[in-house]
């Protein structure tokens, strides 16, 4: 072969390898571009919450059964084109969890200093407030219009809830006694059993609560009291890549409130 066609033959190799490189480097840009939208797709954050009905039902340590919270995040999933992972577990722990970032969040809950430290907070997607419960046959002399009127009364609360900044001032300021129980039903059974004077609980709450115990609920009735609606939000962890999906998360919320389905969410009753 001579020179001249030497040079062409090898011309037209690097032609074909250029070309070669070229579909490679093409594809692999498919892929690269595919592949990360399907990481797009399947974008997956870790939300807990406590058992806390009828916002949340199950048992800690699982997924959520079902409740208010649960189908909120089904429709935000939809809307996001994102996948939540949502687990019950210790109100503690999951606060604890969302703080140091092994959680992307809280599913929902209520706004505190404290909290606002390690939470970013979504716009409110429903507000409720604190009723005085008590026994229907217990008489006090007077009503419950102000935090003073607490003075005297043993007063039931819920661990890890937040009742509000005034509460918590008026707590200290009149020396109110305070006793704990770990959740809305144990405190419920207190106060039928006089164990407590009042027990402070939204009314959704407590009557889920109470579903499968009627007697109970006769016995038991309520007062407005002094408490203000606290908005409820979602917490969206500091030490997660969430945050950076903050306005995307208040843009479908403020979709789902102009559509109705968030009144829609918030005041179905869903099933024990």
């Amino acid at each position: 072969m001579s020179s001249e066609a030497q040079l062409t033959n090898w011309q037209n190799m690097n032609r074909i390898s250029g070309v070669s490189k070229g579909i490679l480097l093409l594809f692999s840009g498919l892929l690269f571009t595919a592949g990360s939208a399907l990481s797009e797709e399947r974008a997956r954050f870790r939300f807990c919450e406590d058992p806390w009905a009828p916002y949340t039902l199950g048992e800690i340590g699982a997924a959520p059964e079902g409740g208010i919270a649960v189908e909120l995040f089904k429709e935000l999933g939809k809307m996001l084109d994102v996948d939540f992972q949502l687990t019950l577990l210790p109100w503690k722990r999951c606060l604890l969890w969302a703080e140091t970032g092994d959680y992307d969040g809280v599913m929902l809950l209520t706004r505190n200093e404290e909290r606002a430290a390690y939470l970013t907070f979504t716009n409110s997607v429903h507000q409720d407030k604190n009723l005085v419960w008590h026994r229907a046959d217990r008489h006090f002399d007077h009503n419950f219009d102000r935090f003073a009127d607490f003075q005297g009364v043993r007063i039931g609360v819920t661990a890890g809830f937040n009742y509000g900044e005034r509460f918590n001032q008026a707590v200290d300021e009149f020396d109110l006694v305070v006793e704990e129980a770990p959740n809305i039903l144990s405190n419920l059974r207190r106060l039928d059993l006089g164990r407590i004077d009042v027990f402070l609980v939204n009314k959704p709450a407590a009557e889920f609560s109470m579903v499968e115990f009627p007697d109970l609920r006769e016995r038991l009735t309520y007062a407005e009291g002094p408490f203000e609606a606290l908005p409820f939000y979602i917490g969206l962890s500091k030490a997660s890549p969430v945050t950076l999906k903050l306005d995307r998360f208040n843009q479908a919320i403020t979709q789902m409130r102009d559509a109705g389905t968030l009144g829609k969410i918030f005041s179905a009753q869903p099933v024990p």
